[in-house]
């Protein structure tokens, strides 16, 4: 197919492009300014403390800007603390008025209780392995809601989990 006028084909890239970690600060005002225009923001996970649900530098998220009233217990949202200048990637776990708390998926304590201002988005679909997968989809839901159910058992889960993981990882067809 012949190109439009004015546009070029480039040539195909000799390496993979690298990932780049940028500061958080400048990625998070980026996010905001691109939701603050209407436009959904995606980026890379770091971290585990939403394993196993979102691994860190496997999977993506893509977010939408929300209201904070129509907000559920189970989704899972970007939100910020002043005090720290930091952002947390987290599952709401209760709400009550004009506050939320979250708890990541792999952590055993809860973050505690926020204005509900403070969140910033929320998790709409996540890219894994080049496959989307919405956060609508009840199957997606129904494993949330069991897991939030679960953690007065995520201790013991997580080890078992991890130990998994591992074995995964050393079988000789996994080399």
């Amino acid at each position: 197919m012949p190109m439009p006028p004015g546009i070029t084909q480039k040539e195909p890239m000799e390496k993979p492009i690298e990932k780049q970690y940028i500061n958080e600060a400048f990625l998070f005002a980026a996010i905001e300014e691109t939701l603050d225009q209407g436009y959904q923001a995606s980026f890379t996970v770091t971290g585990m403390s939403m394993w196993p649900f979102l691994c860190h530098g496997r999977d993506n998220v893509i977010l939408d800007k929300c209201q904070v009233n129509n907000l559920k217990r189970g989704d899972i949202v970007l939100y910020q603390i002043p005090v720290y200048d930091k952002y947390i990637l987290h599952r709401i776990t209760s709400l009550k008025g004009y506050q939320f708390e979250c708890t990541g998926d792999g952590n055993l304590h809860r973050d505690g209780y926020y204005p509900k201002d403070q969140i910033k988005a929320r998790v709409v679909k996540i890219i894994r392995d080049g496959k989307e997968l919405s956060m609508d989809d009840p199957r997606m839901k129904v494993l949330s809601q069991i897991w939030m159910l679960l953690y007065p058992l995520r201790r013991m889960l997580l080890k078992f989990l991890k130990l998994i993981s591992k074995y995964k990882r050393k079988r000789p067809e996994n080399r």
